[in-house]
């Protein structure tokens, strides 16, 4: 087989944690859980508060007042700073993990907006129940932070 030098190789690796990095992992995956549903809620809450039907405007069941920003994978990733200082348990969960959570959210937020090439649309995004998560990213692996240090 021939290798282009510009194809981008990745590599997936099932770890065997001790208990104690299982209990670590399984926070993460809570934590990233509820992150997911809260800005899932965001965007629902977004879409809510500025669509109406087009034959009516609702006085009695919708709140007037200022229309929240639009909530996207930008505005949101911006939040993730005040989210650790809210949440002090989100510290240890290292940045690109959450931004990752992030753009899944974002992928099947716009698979459900957008129709693909053939009219389709993907369902709507659901709310995650616990242990949804089962599994998240480590985008890099070879920083200091991730815990790949040289021993010499």
């Amino acid at each position: 087989m021939l290798y282009n030098s510009s194809m981008l190789l990745t590599y997936q690796f099932k770890l065997n944690p001790t208990p104690e990095q299982v209990v670590i992992l399984e926070s993460w995956g809570e934590l990233l859980r509820r992150h997911w549903n809260y800005a899932l809620g965001e965007r629902l809450n977004w879409l809510r508060r500025t669509r109406s039907q087009i034959d009516r405007c609702s006085l009695v069941s919708e709140p007037i007042g200022k229309i929240p920003d639009k909530a996207d994978y930008y505005t949101q990733a911006s939040n993730l700073k005040q989210t650790k200082e809210l949440f002090p348990d989100y510290k240890n969960i290292y940045a690109d993990c959450q931004q990752q959570n992030l753009m899944r959210l974002d992928k099947a937020w716009k698979r459900w907006l957008t129709p693909d090439k053939k009219g389709k649309r993907g369902g709507r995004p659901r709310f995650k129940k616990r242990g949804d998560i089962s599994s998240f990213t480590f985008p890099r692996v070879n920083s200091p932070k991730a815990g790949a240090h040289l021993h010499t």
